[in-house]
């Protein structure tokens, strides 16, 4: 098994590239879990023969650990820069259920490309990562039950 693994590490290492624009990471988490981490690919050819490279290396690891969290891995091109959120709220007349002012918000997302935006007026909006990391459920859950 282990001769398999590394030979496994090496293919998807023969892929990669330091400058590579195409990365493989699960779909629901964003984490890049092994063999894949800290892995860029030229194309997205050879990020697609990583990711199936790299399914067959998590079923190997699975045989002998049958609890290794199981992801959906997906191929993504990197992204020029982050996106940008602007908000602002605004007074409105008359005061919400638990006694506060209502407001009515407006949010802007975008990035570097012509179709990557995304605005938002008066809708709920939920905060699912900070500092780059997933926030746990029950943060997410109490932003939910607010009603911001």
């Amino acid at each position: 098994m282990v001769d398999s693994l590394d030979s496994i590490r090496k293919q998807i290492g023969d892929l990669a590239s330091d400058d590579g624009e195409f990365y493989v990471a699960c779909a629901e988490t964003d984490e890049c879990p092994a063999p894949l981490t800290g892995r860029r690919f030229p194309t997205e050819e050879a990020a697609n023969e990583a990711t199936a490279l790299a399914r067959e290396y998590r079923a190997t690891l699975r045989e002998s650990d049958p609890d290794l969290p199981e992801h959906r891995l997906a191929v993504y091109e990197k992204s020029g820069g982050p996106l940008t959120m602007v908000s602002t709220r605004e007074r409105a007349a008359g005061q919400r259920e638990n006694g506060l002012p209502r407001t009515s918000r407006s949010v802007m997302v975008s990035g570097e490309g012509e179709r990557e935006w995304l605005r938002m007026d008066n809708a709920p909006l939920v905060h699912v990562r900070r500092d780059g990391e997933p926030l746990p459920d029950d943060a997410i859950e109490r932003q939910l039950d607010s009603k911001l």
